[in-house]
């Protein structure tokens, strides 16, 4: 019995040990914005593919859209439509047009108003639209693409990780960032950082002393059995 009790404490010694050398995997949880309807498909009078399509009311409303590794969020006003309207979005990366010098497209996309499916045409009230995204850094600009190129939208407030901005007509977006910024990457918000040192260094002192408690257990149970 004696016998058993100490092999059954030398394994448990070296199973200890063994745990505690086992990393502690950090795990993130993530979401994104599931569309609503005809995704995939073209929307009149917008270039490339829809991504997300939400009915605005009257009274208002937001939708949202992801593109990437960023997301489009329009606000709009209540009163900007007398009725019901969808508000699409497509992800027009195919329609980029090249920056300026010393910048890289970021994102590209298209925003568009439509009622029972025809597109709304002409101006209406401000809409707000939030950009938000990592390759997003306070020296980034926001374009409208135009027939004749890049136009720089006047008004918009960027700061590191998101662009907001106003249109009051169905534009095709796109954001610009630094070269420089687009190399050297971004921080992005949330992400936890990696930790090494002391807690550690402390955990595999004890894992090593476990483990050695055990081997030797077990040896001194060998060397038993040999003299008996």
């Amino acid at each position: 019995m004696k016998k058993c009790s100490l092999i059954r404490l030398g394994a448990r010694g070296l199973m200890a040990g063994a745990i505690t050398l086992t990393p502690t995997a950090a795990f993130a949880a993530g979401s994104g914005y599931t569309p609503t309807g005809g995704t995939g498909t073209t929307a009149t009078g917008l270039p490339g593919s829809v991504v997300s399509s939400t009915t605005i009311q009257p009274s208002g409303g937001t939708a949202n859209a992801t593109i990437g590794n960023g997301t489009v969020t329009a606000t709009v006003p209540a009163g900007a439509f007398t009725g019901p309207v969808q508000l699409t979005v497509t992800d027009a990366s195919g329609s980029s047009v090249a920056p300026p010098s010393g910048f890289t497209t970021a994102m590209t996309f298209g925003i568009g108003f439509y009622e029972n499916g025809t597109k709304v045409t002409g101006t209406f009230p401000a809409v707000t639209v939030t950009v938000s995204s990592p390759s997003i850094v306070a020296g980034s600009t926001v374009y409208l693409v135009t027939g004749s190129g890049l136009q720089a939208v006047s008004g918009a407030v960027v700061k590191a990780g998101s662009a907001t901005f106003t249109i009051t007509s169905d534009p095709v977006v796109e954001m610009a960032t630094p070269v420089s910024a687009a190399a050297g990457g971004t921080a992005i918000a949330g992400a936890t950082s990696a930790q090494t040192g002391k807690p550690f260094f402390v955990e595999g002192l004890l894992a090593a002393a476990l483990v050695a408690f055990g081997s030797l257990l077990l040896v001194a149970l060998r060397l038993r059995r040999r003299t008996v």
